[in-house]
């Protein structure tokens, strides 16, 4: 990997890793569905332009049907779970959870569509879901409210989400270039959030912070997060941009205790690595699948 790719995939991590700071920090300010529509929106704004540029624009029209649900199933919904979940656990929790997003794409490739998992793949699952239970048993965690729990199988359900709908858009919308499928979904999540965004926008004004917090998820994380990480594809492959899998967790977690005073416990650095590891091995970056992407044979 050539220094350039390495910045730009360390500077990508900084922007999705830092997502899950800013979420927490401005999502009790404007509410779990503004917070998602304006970012989303502002997102698909950015990257448009870009499609036009490249003459994509016409693709938009492809598969309205398979790109609503993309769209509403899993875009709008999972960034609503997690931006619901940030009221009530920490950042550095949210991104390691998120995190397992992957292994619920490889449980779906392999229970769905019957593609081979092979027993490293599945290892990796094993030990990846044990460390997600070393992570909230014992008491382990200190949960923000009463809801804690809740959040913790929200953004569970959220990370099984962007799991299907990895499964879904590459089978359903493998021929729609991957940048048009992003604008389109985003735009279309932004929409249909846009009425719950209305009905409960704060009757206190967000501060100028919160303001700035939303600027920076919708400029830095979903536009320009995005077209890096399609640019990375691009130079250095699926597998190796991936990586930024595991770079984000250590973000969110250094971060929310610089940014947002989170503790940093034994047991979260623990389950942590146990989680990631477990990733690591499903994805077949690690063993003896090391060159297979997530979710094929």
């Amino acid at each position: 990997m050539r220094p350039r790719d390495l910045i730009e995939l360390l500077l990508l991590s900084l922007l999705w890793g830092g997502a899950f700071l800013f979420t927490r920090a401005a999502v009790p300010e404007f509410g779990p569905a503004p917070l998602v529509a304006l970012r989303l929106g502002i997102g698909a704004l950015l990257v448009l332009p870009v499609v036009a540029w490249r003459g994509k624009l016409a693709q938009m029209a492809q598969r309205p049907r398979q790109m609503l649900v993309l769209g509403l199933a899993f875009t709008a919904l999972p960034f609503w779970l997690l931006s619901w979940s940030a009221l009530h656990i920490g950042a550095g929790l949210l991104a390691v959870l998120n995190a397992t997003a992957p292994m619920f794409a490889g449980i779906v490739g392999h229970f769905v569509f019957r593609e081979r998992l092979g027993r490293t793949r599945a290892a990796g699952l094993a030990i990846g879901f044990a460390g997600v239970a070393l992570l909230v048993s014992g008491g382990n965690l200190a949960l923000k409210t009463t809801d804690g729990a809740l959040a913790l199988a929200a953004v569970l359900l959220a990370a099984a989400a962007w799991g299907i709908g990895g499964n879904y858009a590459r089978r359903r919308l493998g021929s729609v270039d991957p940048m048009v499928t992003t604008v389109v979904s985003l735009a279309a999540a932004s929409l249909a959030l846009a009425p719950l965004a209305w009905a409960t926008w704060p009757a206190q004004p967000p501060s100028l912070r919160a303001w700035a917090e939303i600027v920076f998820l919708g400029v830095a994380s979903s536009g320009l997060g995005m077209l890096m990480y399609f640019r990375l594809l691009n130079r250095i492959g699926a597998v190796r941009a991936i990586s930024v899998t595991f770079l984000n967790p250590v973000v969110a977690i250094v971060g929310g205790a610089l940014y947002l005073g989170e503790a940093i416990t034994p047991a979260v650095v623990g389950g942590t690595a146990v989680v990631l590891f477990g990733t690591a091995l499903s994805l077949g970056l690690i063993g003896p699948a090391r060159a297979a992407p997530a979710g094929s044979a």
